[in-house]
């Protein structure tokens, strides 16, 4: 297992061979790395990896608790109203049955000539009303899926749409 580990920050000392020069480099670790390198008779490869690790600025300290220390910091940071507070905003109601919520649905394929954008609204009794928008200018896939969504919010707007569900098929864009 100590062999693994030290392969592994040899490879880190090779790739980032650059940041391991400029900086010193501070190792987290459980494991007692720090002997094993002083001491590497056990094999020639860590004689070889302590040799070639040896040139940089490396200290090596042991990992602290973590889970506990961010339970007790979570603990004190948050006081007991607080927690009521935050169980209130969870227990958010349900919408009124009488809200009235619109569906919008939303595409957008970038060419080289122009970008498409496609707009669906579905009204709460089922009516669609399909809008087929043209864009002038080169763009990604993300710009014209947001250009898509931004139409259809506007179009609901000018509906006088106040409840709408938007769906749309970038992750990016629905985040």
């Amino acid at each position: 297992m100590l062999d693994k580990l030290v392969l592994a920050l040899v490879y880190a000392a090779r790739r980032l061979c650059r940041y391991f020069q400029g900086h010193p480099i501070n190792v987290l670790t459980g494991y007692k790395l720090k002997s094993v390198l002083s001491k590497p008779e056990f094999s020639r490869r860590l004689t070889k990896w302590a040799i070639e690790l040896g040139e940089h600025t490396i200290e090596y300290n042991p990992r602290p608790v973590i889970k506990g220390k961010v339970l007790a910091d979570f603990v004190i940071e948050v006081p007991q109203n607080k927690e009521k507070e935050c169980l209130i905003k969870q227990q958010t109601p349900a919408p009124p049955e009488q809200v009235h919520v619109w569906s919008l649905f939303t595409n957008g394929a970038p060419s080289g000539e122009g970008s498409g954008v496609g707009l669906r609204l579905v009204n709460p009794e089922g009516h669609e009303f399909t809008y087929a928008i043209k864009l002038d200018f080169k763009s990604t896939n993300n710009e014209v899926e947001y250009k898509a969504f931004l139409a259809g919010l506007l179009i609901a707007k000018k509906l006088g749409v106040q409840h709408l569900e938007a769906r749309v098929d970038s992750m990016s864009i629905a985040g």
